[in-house]
């Protein structure tokens, strides 16, 4: 989307915002599908986003975003951007614009990482509000600590594609560290299950269930001049298991978030109502299932959990893109199978 298109469509959205006077429209810095824009108009900052139509089987963004922001509204949670108004027809939303830049990976701190603790704290304690209820569901992959393992080993079951096994990297990745790694990760959640008396096939409880802001990552931040570290980018929030939501947390991409601030991030988690009484032993047990999770996902961005599709791009670039991608998925494998072995 070019800013000249957005802006015919956005016209009447902008006008009635009392932004219609040819404000300057330009994409926004790292937006790289090209549907977040800077508009600038007599002084004043604001964001304008357009969201493209999804296949039907998956949550509409445009939808999740509007009901999100209402549910902040109506849960006076402030520390975001908030939302101006929403242009239905040609899927547009317009923001207010926080001033800041992107997090580096060397300013993950603790303090920063209570800060994200506090921000899913605070946007949970009102979960009960009738503007939640909007949100789409947990997936069926988190409704229980086996839906979620199940899912994970119908992929390494399938294997490497056949239309990929031309890529010898790859498919030693796979078949030599991948699945050995796997299994050992799999037999020690499980024999640690069967010492603790957890049943992986418990379900969550409705009132166990938390509400994830989307991307939960220092990847949707924003530090502002003061400092501050703000959250946005909401159209993936839905409901969620706090132990997957926390888990992908701590095992984001490209931020070392060290599992030394686990327990001070749980604190944060206390005064919410409803709170899960065995979040911590369910989060260490699944941190290193998260890990071959999220190496899936380095390997195959584009994977389909709800169709069972890796989604792989099986063209010569994403064929390249498969092999560059290999060293962030293998040290995925290697920080789970760490976190396994240090608890032996």
């Amino acid at each position: 989307m070019d800013p000249e298109t957005i802006r015919e469509l956005a016209t009447p959205l902008l006008n009635a915002l009392g932004i219609g006077d040819d404000p300057l429209i330009s994409p926004m810095p790292g937006s790289s599908l090209k549907r977040t824009f800077k508009l600038h108009h007599e002084g004043l900052d604001y964001a304008l986003k357009w969201y493209p139509i999804t296949p039907p089987h998956l949550a509409d963004p445009f939808d999740t975003e509007r009901h999100f922001y209402q549910y902040l509204k109506e849960a006076e949670v402030h520390e975001n951007p908030f939302a101006l108004s929403w242009e239905i027809s040609h899927r547009i939303g317009v923001f207010s614009l926080l001033h800041g830049r992107a997090i580096r990976s060397d300013e993950v701190n603790l303090p920063r990482t209570l800060t994200a603790g506090t921000f899913l704290a605070a946007i949970n304690e009102h979960r009960h509000l009738p503007e939640a209820g909007s949100l789409p569901g947990t997936p069926p992959r988190e409704q229980s600590m086996s839906n979620l393992l199940d899912a994970i080993n119908g992929f390494m079951l399938q294997g490497v594609p056949e239309e990929l096994r031309d890529v010898q990297p790859l498919v030693s990745f796979w078949e030599d560290e991948l699945v050995p790694g796997w299994q050992g990760i799999i037999g020690h959640f499980l024999s640690t299950c069967e010492t603790s008396g957890i049943d992986p096939s418990h379900e969550l409880e409705d009132q166990h269930a938390i509400l994830s802001p989307g991307e939960f990552t220092f990847h949707n931040t924003i530090i502002t001049p003061e400092h501050k570290v703000c959250f946005c980018d909401f159209d993936q929030a839905r409901w969620g298991d706090p132990a997957c939501v926390i888990a992908r947390f701590f095992t984001q991409p490209d931020f070392n978030v060290k599992m030394e601030y686990l327990d001070p991030f749980l604190d944060e988690m206390d005064g919410i109502p409803g709170r899960d009484p065995v979040l911590g032993v369910r989060l260490r047990l699944l941190i290193p299932i998260i890990r071959i999770e999220r190496s899936l996902t380095a390997l195959f961005p584009h994977l389909d959990w709800d169709l069972r599709q890796l989604g792989a791009d099986t063209g010569k670039e994403g064929k390249v893109m498969l092999i560059q991608n290999l060293w962030q998925a293998r040290q995925q494998l290697k920080a789970g199978l760490h976190l396994i072995s240090d608890s032996q």
